[in-house]
């Protein structure tokens, strides 16, 4: 039998839908101030309309259910599943305004991609973007990098409900005793992240000779770009723009800390080192991040292009971490990888993005995780084959303790691990179906659906409808890694079917005592 939802929690679900739906109009109050205090009026009226928009219909929401009660499972997996989309719908608001995107739903395009911390832009003349919409663009990654749910519990918000929340989330570990300890442990972190990261990179561009405000600015938005692994970038040429190899090395830094474990990261302000390098996650992505780099340089090699050891090594590193930790900076052109690298190098590209980085972090993708619980099956499995029937086979990993591989974990580590790669099929046969090659095509269905960002210019705001669309859900499904969304569905569907009607009995049932039942 499926759970169905009734009237009574569409009321709870507007109720909590309308804080969030507040907490991104309070979040339009930064790029409010940076669009005054830098005098572009015009954009600061933009924002006025953004955050009146979402305060007005957020404290409406909020007002169908004046006591929220009890939350149930399924509620709470409403919830989290709409924050996405209906957040990008109010995020859209100034965005569309600004008159940098073609049409709304390209602006809702962009909502999408950086709340899911993606990374795709369908933004025109992004070089002359004001910095106020620029500075929104990366509130939005900066947020959903983190978790949507997360920044909430972090500012005390559903401190009575916030298991519910943090596990449909698709987040599993908590670091610290109760759930908002471990939001804003998470959020203090990410927060210190991005102070250090901005003050690196603002010190290089300003070496660079670059403007000291534009140095912080640009600094700012590379470091949250970087470590909330969503890949917007202030510049059309992205992190081209500034031919600065320093810049670079510290990026790829802050890339691999958002992709690490936020777990992982307690672990070593604690001081056990050890329980970090022993972990199945670390272990795994830095193999994987390893394996494709040696794979993508023999790919180049085997062309004309990135002949120099020196820009090979560079640009195929960068590119690499870049891909594997699902951030999506480019050092190389869309012209350079569809057209100058072999379709060799292309491919391993595209399936570095397939995996992502660490569960519990920022990045998207299957994760490192599953990807090591897979391999540890595959290698039980083996032992079992060779091994008399009468022998028991125990496999254990290393993850945040120490843990025992059973069947439930590796059938939910497959199940998943399906689904993503489902999702890069339908999206990459909706690339073809629309006209394009299917390599280019594959790239970046898996860069949507692995909220990676890296596209290879099939996504672009020339693309067709359909295709935006079909992006649109691969990113929200693959934030949320599926589940809860197919949960969402599924209950969605039973409650537009009639419910059945049991008919009345009339006949007596003795009890042995004179009476009914």
């Amino acid at each position: 039998m499926w759970a169905r939802f009734y009237r009574s929690d569409l009321r709870i679900i507007a109720h909590y839908l309308g804080t969030l739906v507040i907490l991104v109009g309070a979040l339009m109050a930064v790029p409010l101030v940076v669009s005054v205090l830098l005098a572009e009026w015009q954009t600061a009226v933009h924002y006025t309309v953004g955050i009146g928009a979402a305060l007005s219909i957020g404290a409406a929401l909020r007002l169908l259910k004046i006591h929220a009660g009890h939350l149930e499972r399924r509620q709470a997996i409403a919830i989290t599943g709409l924050a996405w989309i209906v957040g990008a719908f109010f995020a859209a608001v100034p965005l569309w305004l600004s008159g940098h995107y073609g049409s709304p739903l390209d602006a809702f395009f962009e909502g999408v991609s950086g709340l899911t911390a993606t990374g795709i832009t369908l933004v025109r003349d992004i070089d002359h973007l004001s910095m106020a919409d620029n500075m929104w663009r990366f509130m939005l990654q900066l947020v959903g990098g983190q978790g949507v749910i997360v920044v909430a519990l972090s500012l005390g918000l559903f401190t009575r409900v916030g298991s519910s929340f943090y596990n449909a989330e698709g987040r599993e570990e908590s670091i610290l005793p109760n759930i908002a300890k471990t939001a804003q442990f998470i959020w203090t972190f990410a927060a210190t992240i991005v102070v250090i990261g901005t003050l690196a990179l603002a010190g290089t561009l300003l070496a660079s000779g670059m403007e000291p405000l534009r140095s912080v600015f640009h600094g700012l938005w590379i470091t949250i770009g970087s470590y909330d692994t969503g890949g917007f970038a202030p510049q059309s040429s992205s992190l081209i723009y500034y031919h600065s190899w320093p810049l670079e090395a510290v990026t790829m830094v802050l890339m691999f800390l958002g992709a690490i474990n936020f777990a992982l990261f307690a672990k070593i302000h604690r001081g056990n080192w050890r329980e970090f390098l022993r972990d199945i996650e670390v272990r795994t992505l830095v193999l994987w991040t390893l394996g494709m780099l040696v794979a993508f340089v023999a790919a180049v090699c085997a062309g004309d292009f990135l002949t120099g050891y020196t820009e090979l090594l560079r640009r195929g590193i960068f590119t690499i971490v870049s891909t594997a930790t699902n951030t999506g900076y480019q050092v190389l052109t869309n012209n350079q990888l569809t057209n100058m690298l072999t379709s060799g190098a292309l491919f391993l590209v595209a399936l570095s993005m397939a995996v992502g980085g660490s569960a519990g972090s920022t990045a998207g993708g299957i994760k490192a995780l599953r990807v090591g619980i897979i391999f540890k099956g595959l290698v039980m499995r083996i032992k079992i084959v060779l091994l008399p029937p009468s022998a028991q086979v125990n496999t254990n990993y290393n993850h945040i303790g120490r843990h025992r591989l059973t069947n439930d974990l590796l059938s939910s580590a497959l199940i998943i691990a399906s689904l993503y790669v489902i999702s890069y099929v339908i999206g990459a046969l909706a690339g073809i179906v629309c006209g394009y090659e299917a390599l280019p095509a594959t790239m970046d269905s898996i860069a949507a659906a692995s909220n990676a960002g890296l596209v290879s210019g099939v996504a672009n705001a020339n693309a067709p409808v359909l295709l935006k669309v079909v992006y649109i859900v691969q990113m929200w499904m693959g934030r949320l890694e599926f589940l809860t969304l197919l949960a969402l569905g599924a209950s969605i569907v039973a409650s537009l079917r009639p419910t059945r009607r049991v008919p009345r009995t009339h006949d007596h049932i003795s009890t042995g005592k004179g009476g009914v039942r």
